[in-house]
């Protein structure tokens, strides 16, 4: 899953700096270290574990500690930009730090390049389950020949939108029909200008929104593989921005602000004043947390211009734990294909393990809330089409800058976007200068 945080500079300065100084007094052997402390006979190792709200892992660890009477994880739930700000934070320090941590693919490589403050999963017969996951995911979490990580679910984006709400309009309203008429991003503005005429509802909550699905489609984001920016050469970039230069101008697009006043975007999302949502496969549960009262409205289609990947996390063991055995033990239980389905199921976060794609869940399985419409069958094809694109390890931080920029251009319509936008490309690049 993916959700959106920030951090003050002068913090994040603080910290890579400690990061770079204790960096090299950590290492060892995990055979040297697991365990070093052992539990006095009889006592369960207890594992902290560290995640964030949606991933549901508090649902399934109770079934891994009855099976395993000797361990006990201990979840503790943050908020996804909390809970990144604690690890760092922890990491920093080189004290604090859980026996098993959970980070967002947006986070992954900041602490990557750390590798010696992880352990190398490999140790523990990692490699042995790569087969179990998709291969791009897998490798995501690879630094060399070091297995740092393993997966948890995976982001395809798709659309999800208000039937009923089409239908009124006289657009199309059932999902294939959907695909066929709005094949590309201008049919995507032409439907949102009849939602707005017939309906009253604008067809994005924001138009950064929309700026965030054309980023995610492209073959590269903000980085290249030598963390040079690149923003400025992309030209999948340049499409997002027109793109939301567009929404904005046509007046089809909302200012709802997702981060900072999730109960107003809530409210309209549940109120009918938005006519879809452009999200992963966990947007599913989003949808129906936040708008309960639309049960049965909405429906899911393939966005325009192929899918892209938002979001998906991992599962790290820091080399602080004294117990990164009995840590590993319960990460590969608790991302094993069977468990994964257990989450899709529960939540609607998707596998990033292919052997469940097979299960009646992602075949035939309808869902009330979607007005009987079988989602897995839609996550399942859309997932074989995923980009896989470098965030880098300042990634979130030119992230932050941009959409927090651009939304106060969303709110504010003197401000002209593109004048707007790559001046926030200069101050990230100036962040990033004084990091």
């Amino acid at each position: 899953m993916k959700r959106s945080g920030r951090r003050k500079p002068w913090m994040l300065a603080i910290l890579v700096m400690a990061l770079l100084l204790s960096a090299c007094g950590s290492g060892g052997d995990p055979a040297d270290s697991a365990g070093a402390e052992p539990e006095k006979s009889g006592e369960k190792v207890k594992l902290q574990m560290w995640f964030w709200q949606g991933a549901a892992f508090e649902k399934i660890i109770p079934e891994f500690n009855r099976l395993n009477p000797g361990i006990e994880v201990v979840p503790q739930i943050y908020k996804w930009e909390d809970a990144h700000k604690k690890l760092l934070t922890a990491m920093s320090a080189g004290s604090g730090a859980p026996d098993i941590a959970m980070v967002d693919i947006s986070q992954l490589d900041q602490f990557l390049k750390y590798p010696d403050k992880f352990y190398d999963l490999n140790e523990f017969g990692a490699q042995e389950l790569a087969g179990d996951y998709l291969e791009w995911k897998w490798k995501q979490s690879m630094v060399g020949d070091k297995q740092l990580a393993l997966p948890t679910d995976i982001g395809p984006m798709v659309l999800y939108y208000r039937a009923d709400l089409f239908e009124q309009a006289g657009l199309p309203s059932e999902p294939e029909e959907v695909a066929a008429q709005i094949q590309n991003w201008d049919q995507f503005l032409e439907a949102g200008k009849v939602l707005k005429e017939k309906t009253g509802a604008v067809i994005l909550s924001n138009p950064y929104e929309l700026y965030g699905a054309i980023r995610d489609q492209g073959d590269q984001l903000y980085f290249d593989e030598e963390d040079r920016l690149i923003i400025e050469e992309n030209p999948q970039i340049k499409k997002a921005l027109s793109y939301y230069i567009k929404a904005r101008e046509m007046g089809i697009a909302g200012a709802y602000d997702q981060k900072n006043a999730l109960p107003e975007y809530s409210a309209a999302l549940n109120s009918g004043k938005i006519a879809t949502y452009i999200s992963a496969a966990w947007g599913r549960g989003h949808v129906e947390t936040r708008a309960p009262d639309t049960k049965g409205k909405w429906r899911a289609a393939k966005i325009p211009e192929g899918t892209g990947n938002m979001g998906g996390s991992f599962l790290l063991i820091p080399k602080e734990t004294k117990h990164a055995k009995e840590a590993y033990k319960a990460i590969s239980w608790l991302l094993a294909p069977e468990q994964q389905l257990e989450v899709a199921k529960l939540t609607g976060n998707f596998p990033s393990t292919p052997s469940v794609y097979g299960d009646e869940l992602f075949t035939n399985q309808g869902f009330e809330f979607w007005g009987g419409q079988k989602l897995g069958v839609l996550f399942a094809e859309v997932a074989k089409d995923v980009k896989v694109q470098r965030k880098g390890p300042n990634y979130q931080t030119v992230e932050d800058i941009i959409s927090d920029g651009m939304q106060a251009v969303t709110v504010d319509k003197s401000k002209d976007p593109e004048t707007e936008f790559w001046a926030l490309v200069e101050k990230a690049k100036t962040k990033l200068q004084n990091k």
